[in-house]
């Protein structure tokens, strides 16, 4: 059975077990970007509006967030969005997209954004399949294995 959660501090050690390969190391951290301190920290966050998908009451997949109020108005940044290996093409991480676009009313949510390295063409499709549109770019923004890599800012207005 697949579950969409809100996530708090007591699914921190889920999400860190998530990005673990079996000789536990954080090579998926580097990936994505993010320390495990980084991910620590973003679940301490006022802000943090941090979701995850559970099958058979085991995390597969995370999207961290800040939820930012802007007076009585809301606007969603995307921080990290992982699935599992395992699961992966599988629809999970537009299902986080579908469920965060649908807490609209609840939250007065009125944009979504996020960036992402121009060379991550997978999530690039992702956005763009979830009409999400550029409406940046950050010129040499990531440093990738000695590389400049640009960023492209992404949004969605609901």
């Amino acid at each position: 059975m697949i579950k969409i959660k809100k996530l708090k501090q007591i699914d921190l050690k889920s999400c860190l077990n998530l990005v673990h390969n079996e000789k536990d190391n954080f090579i998926d951290l580097k990936f994505i970007g993010w320390s495990k301190k980084q991910i620590t920290s973003q679940f301490s966050k006022s802000i943090d509006y941090s979701l995850g998908i559970y099958k058979d009451n085991n995390l597969i997949s995370f999207m961290l967030g800040d939820l930012i109020s802007i007076e009585k108005d809301a606007e969603y940044e995307i921080l990290v969005l992982y699935v599992k290996k395992s699961e992966r093409r599988e629809g999970f991480a537009s299902k986080l997209l579908k469920y965060i676009e649908k807490q609209k009313k609840n939250l007065n949510l009125k944009k979504i954004y996020l960036e992402v390295s121009k060379n991550n063409n997978n999530a690039i499709y992702l956005y763009k399949k979830n009409k999400y549109n550029l409406i940046n770019i950050r010129k040499n923004y990531y440093l990738i294995k000695n590389k400049k890599i640009d960023s492209l800012c992404y949004a969605k207005l609901l």
